[in-house]
């Protein structure tokens, strides 16, 4: 098979601690997925641990919102590069525009001295449905035009989160015109348990809150005493009622913590980095 084009990679306009994302990312020795530092619409940044001396490429095909079932996939991003900074293969690049709620799909390639044939992942995915911040490069709510992204399928409601680093969370879920009230249940770094009474499952809760208050159309919901670090998760089901009177109940969905994602708001003061620690990363 042949090797992956290089492209030229393209620095972005913001600063970065490779070594802290290796360090911090790669802890785990079985963990051999890459890490994704996307800036809303500038592009994207990717490290992956060198942890093979024999290995002198490491390449990436991403999909960005494609079945890749599909006869007619596109790669919107196939690049390789031998270039490594404190035990990570690093790639810098422009060429993909990532927004909220975008789905990444990927497989990785790499080429290992004295073998000619290189080796080629299973497909994986990132989702990019929730922003992590640093805790003093909070500028404003959502992203413009956000908020208009209101749709009435059950399915859909997921709330965008910010994820201050150290100083909690903030959730944000457009306001649909058919729905009256929206509430949230959260559990952090645990599961949601079938069966028992109400009570007994509510007890066992970090987060229940019945009705959640709407600003620029959306629901907001913003918490400073629930904090989320390295390695942690949100376990969330969102509740509430339509205008007709029915329940929302959504099933239980994760909103993991590694793969970051930095809103162009973020770099509002001038003086602020848009540094933020490695967080735990989306799984299929």
């Amino acid at each position: 098979m042949m090797l992956l084009s290089t492209i030229v990679l393209i620095s972005l306009c913001v600063t970065c601690s490779l070594a802290g994302i290796c360090q911090d990312v790669f802890k785990n020795p079985n963990d051999d997925r890459p890490f994704f530092k996307v800036f809303e619409s500038q592009g994207v940044e990717i490290y992956y641990p060198k942890r093979d001396a024999k290995q002198e490429m490491f390449g990436i095909k991403i999909y960005k919102n494609q079945d890749l079932r599909r006869k007619d996939l596109h790669c919107d991003l196939c690049v390789n590069t031998t270039h490594v900074e404190d035990g990570c293969f690093k790639i810098k690049s422009t060429l993909l525009a990532v927004e909220p709620r975008d789905v990444l799909k990927y497989v990785t390639i790499g080429k290992f001295i004295g073998k000619t044939d290189v080796s080629i992942s299973p497909a994986n995915k990132s989702e990019f449905t929730d922003y992590v911040i640093p805790a003093a490069c909070v500028c404003s709510d959502p992203p413009a035009g956000y908020c208009a992204k209101a749709s009435n399928k059950i399915t859909d409601y997921r709330p965008l989160f910010k994820f201050h680093e150290s100083s909690g969370f903030a959730a944000y879920l457009p306001r649909a015109p058919s729905t009256a009230a929206v509430g949230l249940q959260a559990l952090k770094n645990a599961n949601f348990r079938r069966g028992g009474t109400t009570e007994q499952q509510q007890q066992q809760l970090d987060l229940n809150v019945d009705s959640i208050g709407d600003r620029n159309g959306c629901f907001v919901f913003e918490l400073s005493t629930l904090r989320f670090g390295q390695g942690d998760h949100i376990n969330f089901v969102v509740t509430g009622k339509k205008t007709g009177g029915e329940k929302i109940r959504t099933d239980p969905r994760k909103a993991f913590v590694r793969d970051y994602f930095i809103p162009p708001t973020c770099s509002c003061p001038t003086s602020q980095s848009n540094l933020v620690k490695a967080q735990k990363n989306t799984r299929n």
